[in-house]
């Protein structure tokens, strides 16, 4: 149905309106965006027109006189999306409706050091193809790629200091799909979908510390990623967290990264490995390249002095950092995804050295800390949730 501008506008602003804080009522609506309740009313009825939404019946929380409020919501099965996530471990796939329902799914896992041999662009298009076939019937409108760096949209490549994902050849497999296709930042993706699907979805601002190869940071104020376009604003790894630390590829010294990232946990685990006899790291990996960040932790719960050393000294100064960052950004809410920190004595940990660190005359505000469960389909997902917010 063709819309004026404005209304098209309006129209957007009410569909998101109804997924950040539904269920809501078109009163509510009215006030929330100062659009008249006579366009709300017409817009939300074309809206249930079109199966997007539909109405749940009054709201029993409204105990005023009078007529009570009717709540609008989404409706589930209006349209269908397919996510991607790149990732050096692995490939993730997954068809979501318009809620963030998962319907179809499927990892494809490789090792960390062979994936530039077996990654390729004709590799993932087979995969993507294959993904794509078995999602027919379900019509899919559009496809999110969340990918491991941010995008560049006039050259079609990733920004990133990975040389492999430097040179992935975006471009042939942007041109070989006929539907439309929308990437961006996997974390920025991930906190698309927290805003839209999450669990606490009253359009809060929130921080999305995803800790993983590397480490980034998004910031939600008040509905929009903050500094979409300044690609520095979310590199949380490469803040100094210190001064006297180990030189980073970045060229400064005693970044976050060399403490907090898996990558450089599992070097330093690597270095334990050929320089310490009696290590539980060679009970549980039978040559140095087959350590991950599951070994790491297993030989910490096994009491392994230098794997508790290098988690300890991650958590510590990932804590370090969370603190700073509360102590600048207006956030309500902290999400924390992180495979590491998915173990309860290891979150405990941080949220102990949290709060052992903020005091700030006891002014600072108490934020909720959220360990989001940490699930290689959650960046598939978050591009499922990028291609909402571009189509809505």
């Amino acid at each position: 149905m063709y819309l004026p501008k404005k209304q098209g506008i309006q129209k957007t602003r009410i569909l998101d309106k109804i997924y950040t804080k539904g269920p809501i009522s078109r009163i509510d609506i009215s006030k929330e965006l100062s659009i008249t309740p006579a366009t709300v009313s017409e817009i939300t009825n074309n809206l249930i027109k079109e199966n997007h939404i539909h109405e749940l019946g009054e709201d029993e929380k409204y105990s005023k006189p009078g007529r009570k409020k009717i709540l609008l919501a989404i409706s589930p099965y209006h349209n269908y999306f397919i996510g991607v996530e790149l990732s050096d471990n692995f490939l993730s796939f997954c068809l979501s409706d318009n809620l963030g329902t998962i319907i179809e799914q499927q990892i494809i896992y490789h090792n960390n050091w062979d994936y530039q041999e077996k990654l390729t662009d004709t590799f993932f298009l087979n995969k993507l193809n294959q993904f794509i076939e078995q999602c027919t019937e379900y019509n899919p409108v559009a496809i999110g790629i969340a990918i491991p760096g941010h995008y560049d949209p006039v050259n079609r490549t990733i920004k990133t200091n990975n040389p492999f994902w430097q040179t992935f050849p975006l471009k042939n497999i942007v041109d070989s799909i006929n539907l439309p296709i929308y990437l961006k930042n996997n974390v920025k993706c991930m906190a698309i979908a927290e805003r839209l699907f999450g669990d606490d979805i009253q359009d809060k601002n929130f921080i999305f510390l995803h800790v993983r190869r590397g480490m980034f940071c998004t910031y939600m104020y008040n509905g929009e990623i903050y500094a979409e376009n300044n690609h520095l604003i979310g590199e949380i790894g490469h803040t100094v967290i210190n001064p006297n630390g180990e030189l980073c590829e970045c060229g400064k010294r005693g970044c976050l990264q060399t403490y907090t990232s898996e990558s450089w946990m599992i070097k330093k685990a690597n270095l334990i490995y050929e320089n310490v006899p009696h290590t539980f790291l060679k009970q549980l990996a039978s040559e140095k390249k087959q350590i991950d960040i599951n070994t790491l932790i297993k030989a910490y719960q096994l009491g392994d002095e230098g794997s508790i050393t290098i988690i300890n000294q991650a958590i510590y100064y990932f804590s370090i950092a969370i603190n700073n960052l509360l102590m600048v950004m207006d956030s309500d809410i902290v999400y924390i995804h992180s495979e590491l920190l998915s173990e309860p004595e290891l979150a405990d940990l941080l949220i102990k050295y949290i709060d052992d660190n903020a005091s700030l005359l006891n002014l600072q505000h108490p934020k909720q800390r959220i360990f989001k469960p940490y699930n290689e389909i959650n960046g598939a997902l978050g591009a499922c949730g990028l291609c909402i917010s571009e189509t809505l």
